[in-house]
């Protein structure tokens, strides 16, 4: 756009009156160029003092020096309140590139408030508007509000000058509340100063949302001002995010959704964090070099829990620690972790976790195991025997080249029920399959009580089998590497 030429004179046929004169503007648009030249926008009149008149002269020329574009100097005269009634009359030109010339004008002012429904001149659709701003702090809490991050965060905040309230009481970085609350980082980061590692924090806050003095000694011990990076409640979102150095990358309690976001250096990448019969969406994630990447720390959950598109590896643990009355896992990879790929955390007889695997599930070259189905993690929340759990496959779940054994089944696990609890099992459905193979201990060993179900034809494929617990799945035979 081509520098605008204004001037504006006092009339010499009426002292009350001043002409305001644009020369030569050119404003290239899209889709095509618009031209104005030679207008000169004549005020009907001024309903002010002298003085005030000399202001908005002031007020005119100051827009020469300002770096605007000609559009938005002709629009702050429009809207300086001085001007009243202005009419647009083209000079040196015909009737028709006049029609065009004040046409292109009123676009650029839109002064016609008819238009917008605050009674305010909305903006020309090729000008270019900036949306509304608003600086985010760490600690700081939205409810029901979209927060759209310009820049990554860094959270200075030093556990030393902390207050004991401040150590013991669950915090995080950014809190969003309600279903209506959005974070979109735009790829930006949030993160914390800290001179620990995270993953490796051993120190555990203990499950609670009040505060405790375990929390305050894990803050401490961890040197972690803020337990989570991101806390979503109540069916809040958080899109395009990445979270490091927390204890809790993302915290989640109530139901929540976290898309296209990565997680890593957290003592947990995701940690869900309630018993409240929510859902929580967890899709396209990449969690790495975290503690856990995926965690379900409250027992007894009634949650509903999706987990789809996600890459879990070099965690320091589990790729995942699983356990609540309905998880999905789809179309996800573990791997590469220092325990076990995927755990499933067996439940008392009153709510089971149930895990159903969709898509391809893999999950392979872990330290451990593959999957493994047990009775705790970490050795936190150890129920009394039995631990109950049921597995559904209906796609295809891959485990092969772990350092231990591909599936494990701990004993005192029950995958059999009665007739308190209903009838579980580890079901392969009609058209699924599990393919255990190559793993350095065991294709499948079981220690537990298990009824192995194929509903289809071959459901099985594995080389080894073995365990001192009951029920063993017929397999066809691994495929030859060669």
């Amino acid at each position: 756009m081509s520098q605008p030429n204004i001037s504006i004179k006092q009339s010499q046929a009426d002292p009350d009156r001043y002409d305001v004169e644009l020369e030569h503007v050119v404003i290239h648009s899209n889709p095509s160029d618009v031209a104005v030249e030679d207008i000169i926008i004549e005020p009907d009149g001024i309903d002010d003092a002298a003085g005030a008149k000399k202001e908005r002269r002031s007020m005119a020329a100051s827009l020469l020096v300002n770096k605007k574009t000609a559009a938005a100097a002709a629009i702050s005269v429009f809207s300086a309140g001085a001007i009243m009634g202005a009419s647009i009359i083209g000079i040196g030109a015909g009737a028709e590139q006049k029609r065009q010339q004040k046409n292109a004008l009123a676009a650029i002012t839109n002064s016609d408030s008819s238009n917008s429904k605050s009674g305010k001149s909305a903006s020309a659709p090729f000008c270019e508007t900036e949306p509304d701003s608003f600086a985010v702090n760490c600690g700081d809490i939205f409810a029901n509000e979209t927060v759209v991050l310009t820049q990554d965060i860094l959270c200075t905040d030093n556990v030393a000058d902390a207050t004991t309230r401040q150590l013991r009481i669950l915090n995080a970085a950014i809190k969003l509340e309600g279903a209506g609350a959005i974070i979109d980082c735009q790829g930006h980061t949030i993160s914390q100063l800290t001179s620990k590692y995270a993953p490796h924090c051993d120190s555990k806050p203990r499950v609670s949302f009040g505060p405790t003095i375990p929390r305050g000694n894990m803050k401490k011990d961890c040197d972690l001002f803020y337990q989570g990076g991101i806390w979503l409640v109540g069916g809040a979102t958080a899109i395009n995010c990445n979270v490091e150095n927390f204890y809790d990358g993302f915290l989640i309690e109530k139901g929540g959704e976290v898309q296209k976001s990565n997680a890593k250096w957290n003592r947990d990448g995701v940690e869900i964090l309630d018993d409240s019969g929510s859902t929580t969406r967890i899709s396209d994630m990449y969690l790495h070099n975290n503690g856990i990447g995926i965690r379900m720390g409250t027992p007894n959950g009634m949650n509903t829990v999706i987990i789809e598109d996600v890459t879990s590896k070099y965690n320091v643990g589990d790729g995942m620690a699983l356990r609540n009355v309905d998880i999905t896992v789809k179309d996800s990879t573990t791997s590469y972790n220092g325990q076990s790929g995927i755990k499933i955390i067996g439940e008392a007889a009153a709510w089971p976790t149930k895990v159903t695997f969709e898509g391809t599930v893999s999950s392979h070259h872990n330290k451990i195991d593959g999957i493994d189905v047990g009775d705790r993690i970490n050795n936190e929340f150890v129920l009394d025997p039995p631990w109950y759990a049921q597995v559904n496959v209906n796609g295809v779940l891959n485990t092969y080249l772990n350092g231990k054994d591909g599936l494990f089944i701990y004993e005192d696990v029950d995958m059999q029920g009665d007739m308190y609890v209903g009838d579980l099992g580890f079901t392969v459905e009609a058209g699924g399959s599990v393919n255990s193979c190559n793993n350095n201990g065991t294709d499948i060993f079981n220690d537990g009580t298990v009824n192995f179900v194929d509903e289809g034809t071959d459901g099985y494929t594995c080389d080894d089998l073995d365990g001192s617990g009951s029920g063993l799945p017929a397999c066809v035979a691994c495929p030859s590497c060669n």
